[in-house]
């Protein structure tokens, strides 16, 4: 029996932070951190190329395997839609949704990202390289891609993973392989679809020697006709050996990272790049590089072959996020009744959160609904608003009313009627409430009317009113469905029903609403702002914000703090442009639409400890990458948590940058906002992107990323990556074969741990998983000191078809510390 699974390894690594503490009780002080150690995809059935990321030649103008996905996933895109959705061009589709068109560029850098990981993560399989004259199991390969593709169809994530690795190889052809040599920049139509060309045998020599092994050597191919690629020592191949003096060989890769290019037959065919001490074949690579994206484009949606075909429109739009904005009403219909006392404040703290992230931008819904609603019906109220301030005032002064009836039903259908009036098509209602529907006989009516205009309705209830009115009953009695009206309504309208409490709403809002209306805040900045500090605070405010945003915790009412622009004008909030608010969570908000770009000055009024969080809706936006050397002297990205005084780079890609903008410094910040290290940055601009760069020694402690640089009008601004990066000094290793294995048989996976801190410690290594696949031993205990490391191995056996399979791997490090 065959099984086409996934095993994905995570690791959760656990350390210790010693707190000295002087006192007769014992303490135990732990901190936990989440990281992905190793991903990768196995299928359970029977049975390099260009550089991936960084410039190694330095060389700007050579391109990588980044530039390749992204030029030719863009190009696959652009002709998806002006095939299929009657734009003229991605600009088009996406004109006046630029939040939309950042979500689908996301799309791509993860693509890209998959592809660059495969050179590392695949190193050692030849034809995944197109390496060592493999090119028929290349072929083979490439083939088998769009069945593996349909079997992840259900994990995005896990078909990115595969579909960067099917791209590699397709790219990798063409840098690879003596192709280009022999047809110039044109793609070759039947690699991985139809039948091979001839491929040199094993015995024959493909390359004349040339002494000259570090340089530029054209014209060293001496097969015609037929397919030959290069050997790299450094990827899981071996080239055969040749007599000295011989005047042919096999030929080589080439670089100075392939020892087989001082064999015979000596140099190298590659096209990696422009300098012919990385790339003998250098003068190709422009050709190489325009036949790849060609090839890439190809793959994804060329007719009758492409992954499109395989896989329908649906999923190719969800993967790429090819979605237009709709110009749609958020309407909530508000239970507010006196028993929603205890739950209306966290009501409107995560309503006016969630309307403050998306007022003002490209994301605002087109207007606005408010249904209130109570018992008596006659006390039912609503309304609709343009303005989202105006939504946003409305909702600040929602407060509880007792009415003329205490039993705990409301008359929830007549408020939902009344919002879906005042409604448009296609847009979403959320509901919050506690209790039942006093009026549930008009159900059909509620559900004919949503979808009469494509409404999905939603609900959030606490059950708050409901627990306090069936207490007395039996807990069987009690569970009798006091939601069965509300999950009607939403399985009838494509909407969700969550019971939860004041606490998670927040969660809940977002889990409902967020793909719809995304708040696609940047962060300018977050920090604690201290009783021993001065009571101005600077913020720097760049030309491309559109919406800026200001969160204080820990104030006592709005008066608090005062913003000043950079002439000395305080910021009145009369304009319509611009709300400040003080919620009862004790938090005050600032939003302005379209501030000058300038630095403002943050007052303080009253002497408190606060939290200050500065976000922003900004067309820049960045994705981020933590980078290790490699063996084989590549730079990949990081797999695992990072570890104390390594030594690493911060890579940053920058979307709308523009073509004069610049980015200046890196700093790592830590939890308090405070600055931990400075560092100058290197910068290279990406067809699609800004690449901005640093080298760091990783500290000791939690640390944020913050990009410093300025505009495309000269303007500075700052970027504060969301993202915490917690080093540690225990360091584990995930190793696992990628072999195809058989449903029911054994795999083991190996691991190694590794004590990189300075005193001796004991570790422990566990494994789980979500099928229960694991076998034997879960737990192995390792005592080692400073600079050793031990290995072992887990086994899983699947045993289970066409599941996706998720194991994780954890060290923990447990100290009982007593100070007396």
């Amino acid at each position: 029996m065959i099984t086409k699974s996934i095993l994905r390894y995570y690791v959760l690594c656990v350390y210790n932070l010693k707190k000295l503490k002087r006192s007769y009780d014992f303490y135990i002080s732990m901190n936990t951190v989440s990281i992905l150690m190793l991903t990768f995809s196995i299928c359970f059935e029977l049975s390099d190329g260009f550089f991936a990321r960084t410039i190694r030649d330095g060389n700007g103008m050579t391109k990588t395997h980044l530039d390749i996905t992204a030029a030719g996933t863009i190009k696959s895109i652009d002709k998806y839609i002006k095939s299929n959705k009657g734009f003229g061009s991605i600009d088009d589709f996406f004109s006046g949704d630029t939040n939309r068109k950042d979500t689908m560029m996301k799309k791509v850098f993860a693509l890209r990202k998959a592809v660059a990981d495969t050179q590392e993560n695949k190193k050692d399989i030849a034809y995944i390289h197109c390496h060592a004259d493999q090119i028929d199991l290349a072929h083979n390969f490439v083939k088998s891609c769009k069945q593996k593709l349909i079997a992840r169809k259900n994990d995005l994530d896990e078909f990115i993973t595969q579909l960067g690795e099917c791209l590699y190889t397709i790219q990798s052809f063409y840098s690879n392989t003596n192709w280009v040599e022999m047809y110039g920049g044109k793609v070759y139509e039947e690699f991985g679809i139809s039948t091979l060309m001839d491929v040199a045998a094993l015995e024959e020599d493909t390359c004349l020697d040339n002494a000259d092994y570090n340089s530029e050597c054209k014209n060293n191919i001496i097969v015609n006709g037929k397919l030959t690629s290069g050997y790299h020592h450094r990827r899981g191949n071996t080239k055969p050996a040749k007599a000295i003096g011989s005047s042919t060989g096999k030929c080589s890769h080439g670089g100075p990272d392939d020892d087989s290019r001082k064999l015979v037959a000596r140099c190298g065919i590659n096209k990696d790049s422009l300098t012919p001490e990385w790339s003998p074949h250098s003068h190709l690579h422009d050709q190489a590089y325009s036949a790849a994206v060609q090839a890439t484009e190809n793959f994804l949606v060329a007719n009758g072959t492409g992954v499109l075909k395989t896989i329908g429109s649906k999923l190719f739009e969800a993967i790429f996020h090819v979605e237009r904005r709709k110009d749609m009403t958020l309407a909530m219909a508000i239970d507010y009744t006196s028993s929603m006392a205890d739950d209306i404040d966290a009501v409107k703290q995560y309503v006016i959160k969630m309307l403050t992230n998306t007022v003002g931008s490209s994301n605002e819904p087109a207007d606005y609904v408010l249904s209130l609603f109570h018992d008596p019906v006659t006390w039912n109220v609503a309304f609709r608003y343009t303005d989202g301030y105006a939504m946003i005032n409305k909702v600040q002064t929602l407060e509880t009313e007792i009415g003329n009836n205490r039993d705990c039903p409301e008359f929830a259908a007549a408020g939902i009627l009344a919002a879906i009036a005042l409604m448009r098509d296609d847009s979403p209602l959320l509901v919050f409430t506690d209790a039942d529907s006093k009026d549930a006989d008009r159900r059909q009516e509620v559900i004919d009317a949503a979808n009469a205009k494509n409404i999905s309705v939603s609900s959030l209830i606490t059950s708050q009113c409901t627990r306090r009115k069936r207490s007395a009953l039996g807990r069987s009695e009690r569970s009798v469905s006091s939601l069965s009206f509300f999950q009607q309504i939403a399985k009838a309208t494509g909407g969700n029903v969550h019971e939860t409490d004041k606490e998670n709403i927040g969660n809940v809002l977002e889990t409902i609403i967020g793909e719809i209306f995304p708040s696609s805040e940047i962060i300018i900045d977050s920090f604690d702002w201290s009783v021993t500090e001065t009571n101005d605070k600077n913020i720097t405010v760049d030309g491309t914000i559109a919406v800026l945003k200001i969160s204080v915790t820990g104030s006592s009412a709005q008066t608090d703090v005062d913003l000043y622009y950079a002439n000395g004008t305080l910021e009145t909030y009369t304009s319509g442009k611009s709300t400040r608010i003080y919620t009862s969570s004790g938090e005050t908000i600032i939003s302005i639409q379209h501030p000058p770009g300038s630095v403002v000055k943050l007052k303080r009024n009253v002497i408190n400890e606060w939290k200050v969080n500065i976000t922003a809706q900004s067309s820049i936006k960045i994705d981020s990458e933590l980078l290790e050397k490699s063996d084989t002297g590549e730079m990949v990205s990081l797999k695992g948590s990072p570890i104390s005084d390594n030594n690493y780079t911060v890579e940053l890609s920058v979307y709308n940058l523009g073509p004069s903008g610049t980015c200046h410094k890196i700093k790592l910040t830590g939890i308090a906002g405070n600055v931990i290290s400075s560092h100058e940055t290197s910068q290279l601009r990406r067809d699609v992107d800004t690449l901005c760069a640093a080298d760091f020694k990783m500290p000791k402690v939690k640390f944020q990323v913050k990009l410093y640089g300025k505009d495309d009008s000269g303007i500075s601004f700052t970027r504060k990556l969301s993202e915490f990066h917690k080093p540690t000094s225990v360091e584990l290793t995930v190793k696992a074969s990628t072999d195809d294995v058989v449903l029911g048989k054994e795999r083991l996976i190996g691991y190694e741990v590794l004590n990189r801190g300075t005193v001796t410690e004991t570790y422990q290594v566990s494994i789980s998983d979500d099928h229960s696949f694991v076998k034997g031993t879960t737990t192995v205990q390792y005592t080692l000191r400073a600079g050793d490391g031990d290995n072992g191995t887990f086994a899983v056996k699947p045993t289970t078809p066409s599941v996706i399979l998720y194991v994780l791997l954890a060290v923990s490090l447990q100290q009982l510390l007593c100070y007396i």
